[in-house]
């Protein structure tokens, strides 16, 4: 049950068996109704300290998926329907050293282009990959494993399962 019904009901049901307790017992229905409240005042305040998340969630819902962080840095990753990651190159240059994006276009035609919204220059995972093969340094490589690891590969399998992307 979503929590603005939950909340609903839950006034009503208090509502009632107070309004009840005032009428067959008077003044006194009240004091021992009141022991009502104690009891179902958890589920009120679950919903009321709920609301904060609940609100930046909805505000947030546009651009769920879109984002992730690796080491405190927030990429901007788009994921197309066929599960492909395009990971944008600025985001990228803030971690490690690429090329610039045209070289980037003739090392790695097909998985290099400028789609997203706003449309920036974006690559693949793979094509990534394919482009820092030769590096050496441990940041970079940690760096292609987060990214086949934690975005690529449940991106596949949220395909493979028929679910949509996130």
């Amino acid at each position: 049950m979503n929590a603005p019904l939950r909340l609903a009901l839950g006034a009503v049901v208090v509502a009632a068996v107070l309004y009840l307790a005032y009428r067959v017992f008077g003044a006194f229905g009240l004091v021992f109704g009141s022991v009502l409240l104690g009891v179902l005042s958890r589920p009120l305040i679950d919903v009321v300290t709920g609301y904060p998340s609940f609100v930046s969630r909805i505000a947030m819902r546009k651009f769920e998926g879109r984002y992730f962080e690796y080491r405190g840095m927030s990429l901007d990753i788009h994921i197309d329907a066929q599960a492909l990651c395009w990971v944008s190159t600025r985001d990228i240059r803030k971690l490690v050293s690429l090329p610039a994006d045209p070289v980037l276009r003739k090392l790695a035609p097909s998985q290099c282009g400028e789609l997203g919204d706003p449309p920036q220059c974006r690559i693949t995972v793979e094509g990534l990959a394919q482009v820092l093969a030769k590096a050496t340094e441990p940041d970079v490589t940690k760096f292609c494993h987060w990214l086949e690891v934690d975005v690529a590969r449940p991106a596949r399998r949220r395909l493979e399962r028929g679910t949509a992307t996130r």
